[in-house]
């Protein structure tokens, strides 16, 4: 089928041959959909004479034919040979094949050169320890959250209470907007938590977003009466909670449970940070541009998967960066397969392989990942120490800065307790 006539450096001239019999078969394939889908006067459908078709089609046929014949002997080559193409244009002197008789041309293919591959041994990888005690109780306290109520409360709100809101109308005809804020949460704005706290059920006030910059235009006054404050009520830690929370008969199911799904979750979540820290190591220590009709095609992928009509230049670029970088990868774990001598026995790539598959890319994912599993063998992996929180501001407060802000333009009734909010 086909014969390596020439090897020069990275280019191998490849001459293909196609039997006489399928040449045949191809093109009487093509001239039946042709006269099938023919409008002649004085034949059927599917009834015109294969003299006239070949008269009026007979170049098309045989572009055709040949068009079939190159595409299908260049895949079964590329499965074969396990190349990679430097780019996706292969040189060619191709004649039109005859009906009857065998048909051969020659290509031309320029191949990629696989990298060396560099610092595959002692890869540092530090792996955050888990506390599991810590981790059920937080990960049971979150259900609890979810199950939790609220209760009215006759007293000024605090940290973790839902506030009730009338958004007063601006104009006479719309209806106050009802809503609510739960305390802790900056649900609508940095700021607006430390003008709702401390107050009661009653108190009117008003408010705008502001930042400090003069030049922006400020946004309009809004005022607000607080129409109820309510507690949380979390649900109590006994069997009947663990009945709701899981449909398991007691919380020491629960309890066993939550700790199962806790270990399978940190044991993924393991093996994705050992093979990020792999291919991140790998990428940085190894740069190299890949063939760039690889990039396209993963590119093109990424943004037709995305389902947009237009997407804007920074989407393009996110996706153009995201393709290279694991075209990259992709090249770079064959390379350290290549190094390596891994070998794919026949059983195991079909036992992997889905009919829609080919062979050749069962065969490249699984060397690809036996080259990852072997890195990781060699890698340095330790425990991740805990991070010293040196930064006097908690978590809150730095997730909840912002440039622009809640401000009380006025408090129109009494309501809110002395030394609360902000004034």
């Amino acid at each position: 089928m086909y014969e390596i006539v020439k090897t020069e450096e990275n280019r191998r001239t490849v001459r293909f041959t196609e039997s006489a019999e399928r040449i045949t078969g191809l093109f009487r394939k093509i001239r039946r959909q042709i006269s099938k889908d023919l409008e002649m006067p004085g034949f059927r459908p599917g009834k015109v004479p294969k003299s006239i078709i070949d008269k009026q089609y007979g170049n098309m046929i045989k572009a055709e034919v040949a068009d079939n014949v190159r595409q299908s002997l260049t895949s079964e080559l590329l499965e074969e040979e396990d190349w990679v193409l430097d780019d996706n244009d292969p040189e060619s002197k191709i004649e039109l094949p005859v009906d009857g008789g065998p048909y051969s041309f020659e290509m031309t293919f320029s191949l990629f050169e696989l990298p060396e591959p560099v610092g595959t041994e002692g890869i540092v990888i530090e792996i955050p320890p888990l506390d599991l005690e810590d981790a059920v109780e937080k990960t049971i306290e979150s259900f609890r959250e979810k199950m939790i109520n609220f209760e009215a409360v006759d007293r000024a709100s605090e940290m973790g209470d839902l506030v009730l809101l009338e958004a007063n109308p601006v104009a006479d005809k719309e209806e106050p907007q009802k809503f609510s804020v739960r305390i802790g949460e900056s649900q609508i704005g940095a700021g607006f938590d430390t003008l709702v706290t401390g107050i009661t059920t009653g108190y009117k006030f008003s408010a705008r977003m502001d930042n400090d910059n003069p030049d922006e235009e400020k946004p309009p006054v809004h005022g607000f009466t607080v129409t109820g404050v309510k507690q949380p009520v979390l649900p109590v830690l006994d069997d009947e909670f663990a009945k709701k929370a899981a449909g398991v008969e007691n919380l020491d199911e629960l309890r066993k449970k939550v700790e199962e799904s806790v270990v399978t979750r940190y044991e993924q979540e393991v093996k994705y940070l050992k093979e990020k820290a792999i291919i991140d190591s790998l990428l940085k220590s190894n740069p190299f541009e890949p063939p760039e009709y690889m990039v396209e095609n993963l590119e093109k992928d990424y943004i037709d998967r995305l389902g947009e009509d237009n997407p804007g230049q920074e989407t393009l670029t996110a996706a153009k960066e995201l393709a290279k970088d694991k075209v990259r990868e992709y090249l770079l774990l064959r390379a350290v397969a290549v190094k390596e001598n891994v070998h794919i026995p026949d059983d195991e790539i079909e036992q992997e392989k889905s009919p829609e598959e080919s062979a050749s890319s069962v065969r490249d994912r699984l060397k690809n990942r036996k080259a990852l599993e072997l890195i990781l063998t060699r890698a340095n992996i330790t425990d991740k120490k805990p991070r010293e929180n040196t930064d006097a501001k908690t978590d809150m407060e730095e997730t909840s800065e912002s440039a622009w802000s809640w401000v009380l333009v006025e408090e129109q009734e009494t309501g809110k307790t002395d030394g609360e909010g902000k004034s």
